[in-house]
């Protein structure tokens, strides 16, 4: 037996606080986390310790023991300050935006720590803008309400009751101008116009190129006979460049209600080209034979009773007036909620216009679920996602115009994931992988992204 030194081989919480790291180092996490656990039980006092094994289950997703860990080091050694940065990170993935905000401003006001106060700072801000957008939400939502009531009770001639939500809602923010422009129009149906100009003329000093109330205008003057004005207001109308589908019917509206023929064949055949709607096409015939192009509007209706069932109309009967009117030469003009059918002569205007605006609505809910659906069977072509992450990025598809023509559902499924990721994932991620993964070029990429960012991410980046 040899006698000599004899030399410890129990390793110690130092021992097994190195060799964790080094297994985090090599992308070795749950191998980490063990090694840090039984460094923690050598030396369950070690600040160090206790904070980076607190890091490293946040990073696996284990809000709950890295919390218990962060507040036992915030009672523990209160000086150390990193700790209520932890905590704040952990409630900001937590999604419990109240509690982080007040343990990273606790942070912000007592660390000097550059790097983390910095990141701090910035979660804060994050928090606070999406604080401040929640409350605009709940707010725009309340509005909305109140509109939506609003106009049930204008499209149902309870003129005075609808004037009540309109000026409730401008009592609060005299800048929705959705409520402004319908108060206008409750002033004209009521039959004082004076007044319905004048809140009109609100609308325009804040959007001087607002297409309600231009068009407004243009027939409010129009049904005084102030001809001049009328016309200021139509040239305004005309000369606007939009997108919006709503803001295109209306302004065909408006030109049906101003016998504006020379005009209408062209708004009306781009609302179907957009929607496929037939009433569009009848329209846009009813305008040809109106400015005398009888073989063009004559071409229209048999391709309508060729390819569309439109039983509200009787395209026969328009194919004879055609006929006649070539035979005898003889001056005529179809009015545009004429139907052709002796019964329904009588339907009003407004009836007419709700059965169209039905057409229209019910066009769109199924063009909006169909592309939807599309871009989520792309995103699961190309990546994985699991329930919650669907429910996410359903979400996200809710704030596009997916019912717009001619969309790149390819760029689109890119530019969500893109969203979902770098932003709700908060994941470090490429415009230029994402745009490999999904086949399309990095231009194509930034075009989609720069004309739909704004509506993803609610706000300017």
């Amino acid at each position: 037996m040899v006698k000599g030194k004899v030399i410890s081989l129990n390793p110690t919480s130092s021992m097994y606080f190195k060799i964790g790291i080094k297994h985090y180092e090599k992308g070795e996490v749950e191998l980490a986390i063990k090694r840090l656990m039984k460094a923690l039980e050598l030396d369950n006092k070690n600040v160090e310790i206790k904070f980076n094994l607190a890091g490293l289950l946040a990073q696996v997703g284990d809000f709950e023991t890295s919390n218990k860990l962060l507040s036992e080091l915030t009672k523990d050694s209160p000086e150390f300050y990193d700790s209520l940065f932890g905590l704040g990170c952990n409630f900001f993935e937590m999604g419990k935006f109240k509690e982080a905000k007040n343990f990273l401003k606790r942070y912000v006001k007592l660390s000097n720590n550059i790097e983390f106060k910095e990141a701090a700072e910035d979660l804060i801000d994050f928090i606070e803008s999406q604080e401040e957008f929640e409350k605009e939400q709940k707010e725009i939502e309340k509005y909305s309400k109140l509109l939506e009531r609003g106009n049930f009770l204008l499209e149902s001639g309870r003129y005075e009751d609808a004037m009540k939500y309109f000026k409730m809602i401008l009592a609060k923010d005299d800048s929705v101008l959705a409520a402004r422009n319908n108060l206008s129009l409750a002033y004209f149906y009521m039959g004082d116009i004076q007044r319905a100009i004048e809140e009109a003329k609100k609308v325009l000093q804040i959007d001087k190129y607002n297409v309600y109330a231009n068009c407004n205008l243009a027939f409010f003057y129009s049904s005084i006979g102030k001809e001049r004005e009328m016309k200021r207001h139509l040239k305004v109308v005309l000369d606007i460049k939009t997108y919006d589908s709503k803001d295109k019917i209306k302004i065909l509206d408006t030109l049906i209600k101003l016998n504006q023929h020379s005009e209408i064949a062209q708004r009306a055949n781009e609302l179907f080209e957009i929607t496929r709607e037939p009433y569009f096409k009848h329209i846009e015939a009813i305008s040809l034979y109106n400015t005398r192009k009888y073989m063009k509007a004559k071409k229209i209706w048999e391709f309508l009773k060729k390819n569309f069932e439109v039983p509200e109309i009787r395209i026969d009967y328009f194919l004879k007036k055609v006929d006649n009117v070539i035979k005898t030469f003889e001056k005529d003009t179809i009015d545009y909620f004429e139907t052709g059918f002796k019964f329904l002569e009588g339907m009003d205007e407004k009836e007419f216009r709700r059965q169209l605006q039905s057409h229209i609505d019910n066009y769109f809910s199924q063009t909006v679920e169909e592309n939807g659906q599309k871009v989520m069977e792309i995103l699961y072509q190309h990546v994985e996602l699991n329930q919650k992450d669907q429910e996410a990025i359903f979400d996200l598809l809710k704030n596009l115009p997916l019912e717009k023509p001619r969309l790149n559902l390819h760029a689109i499924a890119a530019i969500v994931w893109y969203v979902f990721k770098k932003y709700m994932k908060r994941e470090k991620i490429k415009q230029k992988d994402v745009a490999k993964t999904f086949g399309i070029s990095q231009a194509v990429f930034s075009k989609w992204f720069g004309d739909f960012k704004e509506l993803l991410l609610n706000k300017e980046v």
